[in-house]
């Protein structure tokens, strides 16, 4: 049996049954599949491991995430013990998260040993963050290197292209959650919750930090807010803003319509997904933004930011939700107001959505993804 080591930084919840059915395909063309671990956890991550739901084969090094930013936002892993670890399995392939440290040695190993490497990656052409010229010659050296790519979506492909790597080795691996578990248990709690009827819900749902610049869409529910009081924020999550868009509620008496619930496990989001007539996805900067996976996936018609590489894969425009620039406060407020009046036609648009997560973004069309990818790898050795 061939074997394949995946190397990521932290065991997530919302990767668990990605890598639970990526192990299980593997399986069936006789691959073993190990998933290596960086690090337990991390600051800013709040969320909790129920390890028994980890049906694959792992293994956690004993390093810690290392945050060098007040807001969390930049973390660090080193991989300690990473290098012997692969010398221990001596893997036919590896799978690598972007261009981290464990990159860098996948690297070096395929240099000393020839081990080839598949880099997994969301990293988007977006602002400023990519222009550091160190930083593309580096990426450059390990895109030319590895043997194939799995992109989380069209942008994060287009980056690997431009960055070196042939387009015929790239394969879509579509970033994505356990879709099923959103849609089942969002529609069961809509058939059994008395949900609020005196107004309508809609939803922001991430971290609160500068990089997602919800006082933009703060800015939006206050020229609603001015016309008619008939609906409500419900704001999920946390962070180093959170004080700073409080006090803007407070100051524009907004109490009414804001509502601020904080950090959120998983299995909590389909009651406020049930309520919801839309999740309104501002953020200045994702590669990806699996929150627009979750809320369509639970049939919730989503106002998304083109600045998030998933907006360009899962959104098409007036169909499957609404591409929009939060900086435009105005037209933001129009499209919550028009959701708030036209009822049967954002049901639609959220229907329209859970089709299609259902039918082109789910955990088995993810792993094909990286099963593709590795077996062009193993096919070739």
């Amino acid at each position: 049996m061939k074997k394949v080591i995946l190397i990521t930084n932290i065991p997530n919840p919302y990767r668990i049954p990605l890598f639970n059915e990526m192990s299980r395909q593997f399986k069936d063309k006789d691959v073993h599949l190990k998933l290596v671990f960086g690090s337990a956890g991390y600051k800013r991550r709040f969320f909790v491991i129920d390890t028994s739901e980890m049906k694959f084969d792992y293994e956690i090094l004993k390093d810690i995430g290392h945050t060098f930013s007040k807001d969390g936002e930049k973390t660090l892993f080193l991989y300690k013990g990473l290098t012997k670890l692969m010398d221990n399995e001596n893997p036919d392939a590896i799978i690598v998260a972007g261009f981290s440290p464990a990159t860098v040695k996948v690297f070096i190993r395929k240099v000393i040993k020839g081990t080839p490497y598949i880099i997994f990656s969301g990293t988007i052409e977006r602002g400023k963050r990519n222009q550091n010229f160190v930083r593309r010659f580096q990426r450059r050296i390990l895109t030319k290197n590895a043997a194939s790519f799995v992109a989380y979506g069209n942008m994060a492909k287009q980056y690997l292209v431009n960055s070196g790597a042939p387009e015929s080795h790239v394969f879509i691996g579509r970033n994505t959650v356990d879709t099923t578990f959103f849609y089942d248990k969002t529609n069961e709690l809509r058939n059994q919750l008395t949900l609020d009827a005196s107004k309508v819900h809609f939803t922001y749902l991430g971290y609160l930090v500068p990089r997602k610049n919800v006082m933009l869409l703060l800015q939006s529910v206050k020229i609603v807010a001015e016309k008619r009081r008939d609906f409500v924020l419900d704001i999920i999550g946390d962070g180093i803003s959170l004080q700073e868009l409080k006090s803007f509620v407070e100051q524009n008496q907004l109490n009414d319509v804001i509502a601020f619930h904080g950090f959120r496990q998983k299995n909590e989001l389909p009651a406020f997904f049930a309520n919801s007539r839309g999740l309104l996805f501002q953020t200045d900067f994702d590669i990806w933004g699996l929150v627009l996976n979750e809320a369509m996936a639970a049939g919730v018609p989503c106002l998304a930011s083109p600045n998030a590489g998933a907006t360009y894969d899962l959104i098409e425009e007036g169909r499957t939700g609404f591409v929009v620039d939060f900086t435009n406060t105005q037209l933001v407020a129009q499209k919550i107001e028009w959701l708030i009046d036209h009822p049967k036609e954002a049901a639609q648009i959220g229907k329209n959505g859970a089709d299609y997560i259902k039918e082109k973004v789910t955990i088995s069309h993810a792993a094909k993804g990286f099963l593709d990818a590795s077996l062009f790898v193993l096919g070739s050795k």
